[in-house]
């Protein structure tokens, strides 16, 4: 079987089967781990791992997404297809004794609003969600730190050679600017408005063209179209703190654009629970309040889904695992119905881990509602006596015995009837 390699130092990595998270015991560095343990999928990993550690990261996206025509809901995937983009590799860092991620590739789209980035985040776990975006935020940091490095000017870019003439007025720069941005010339862009920023410090446009250059936006009219919150840059804060209040607007579109996505393509009550606060956070735009509450009502829909699921589970669980998943699904449901007394239930059945005790006393209830004749009787009082204290077996074996006396006893009285109806017959006949 082939193991997967850790991404940053690609020794082996030693993980159990179903766990989200280890810790490399080479290079000591916490990461997460692929849904898929298939061996096929591993290699290509591995694959892809090693070719981005040597920043041949084209390559490596390729076999990425070669990988996805195979597995689409794997986060982990999409995960190394960002780091790919960014030109991530991992080097040690002698002072903390860790690998940290490298940036070799200069881009100005945050990678907190990239396609891949999102995609992982939206199929994570909440483990896995928390750990993507921590390193997700501490790469953005070494990408505007990079950026700072690159040389902005080309000889052959008109509009850069006019950003040189220090002559010009914010006003200027600013239209300049979002000429730029028209045509996508993301760097000739940028350097204007910093431009615009140096002689008019407290000019919110130049913060929102900035912003746009950070997301890769013509116009701001787009802003709505991301599926991701804004809040992160500091450009949108000084924008909007400098007297942009159309921005904060278009911010709180998107993000009500974003939870009409979640709503619609959510699969559980978390996912709606997610969407339902991105609602709270778009404000009052356009009918939040009545979507908040269609997402409560969809929540209660998929809650009633997982409860008698969860209670199928639990009544023909025949191992410890079988009734591990059911006890969790309780406990994701919280107060809903009388979820707290089958997590208490569940969690006495895997204390007793008595599966076999339990299988028989299902059987035996079974029985006891279709049993018609003595003989079925006589078998479930068989099966309640021989599991003694078990649960209500007594009480259950003292039903059974009664149920068997009421047979016997209405077999008696129609024997009795039978038997009158003959004597009778004769007297009737001469009567008649």
């Amino acid at each position: 079987m082939s193991l997967y390699k850790c991404r940053m130092c690609e020794k082996e990595l030693k993980a159990e089967a179903g766990q989200f998270l280890c810790v490399c015991s080479f290079c000591g560095t916490s990461q997460t781990l692929p849904v898929s343990d298939e061996d096929d999928i591993t290699v290509m990993l591995n694959r892809g791992n090693h070719l981005r550690q040597l920043c041949e990261f084209d390559r490596a996206a390729a076999v990425y997404k070669e990988l996805l025509g195979h597995i689409q809901n794997d986060p982990e995937i999409y995960w190394q297809l960002a780091l790919c983009r960014y030109g991530i590799r991992y080097k040690a860092d002698r002072q903390i004794g860790f690998m940290i991620p490298e940036c070799r590739k200069a881009q100005y789209k945050s990678i907190l609003c990239d396609q891949s980035f999102l995609d992982a985040v939206n199929k994570s776990d909440p483990l896995r969600r928390d750990a993507y975006c921590k390193e997700a935020e501490y790469i953005d940091v070494m990408q505007k730190k990079l950026l700072c490095n690159v040389e902005r000017l080309t000889e052959n870019d008109a509009a850069c050679k006019d950003a040189a003439e220090y002559t010009l007025n914010a006003e200027d720069l600013i239209r300049r600017g979002n000429l730029c941005l028209e045509k996508r010339k993301w760097a000739a862009a940028d350097s204007y408005f910093n431009r615009a920023i140096d002689a008019e410090p407290n000019e919110p446009v130049a913060y929102l063209g900035k912003l746009l250059v950070e997301c890769e936006l013509e116009d701001p009219s787009k802003i709505p179209e991301l599926k991701c919150d804004l809040s992160f840059s500091s450009n949108y804060r000084t924008a909007v703190r400098l007297g942009c209040p159309e921005l904060e607007a278009l911010n709180k579109q998107s993000i009500f654009n974003r939870a009409v996505q979640l709503m619609n393509d959510a699969r559980n009550a978390e996912e709606l629970t997610m969407a339902r606060a991105l609602f709270s956070q778009s404000g009052n735009c356009e009918n939040a309040g009545m979507m908040i509450e269609e997402c409560i009502r969809r929540a209660e829909a998929f809650k009633k889904d997982d409860y008698l699921k969860a209670c199928r589970m639990l009544a023909d669980s025949k191992t410890f695992e079988e009734t591990e998943a059911a006890r969790n699904i309780f406990i994701k449901l919280e107060n809903y119905k009388d979820s707290p007394v089958k997590v208490q239930e569940c969690a006495d059945l895997l204390i007793r881990n008595d599966y076999a005790l339990e299988e028989e006393y299902k059987k035996g209830i079974n029985m006891l509602d279709n049993a018609e004749f003595h003989s079925d009787y006589d078998n479930i009082s068989r099966i309640f006596s021989s599991l003694g204290n078990y649960r209500d077996s007594p009480r259950m074996l003292k039903k059974c015995l009664l149920k068997r006396r009421m047979l016997s006893f209405s077999i008696v009285v129609k024997i009795m009837f039978i038997a009158g109806v003959c004597c009778a017959a004769p007297w009737l006949i001469e009567k008649i």
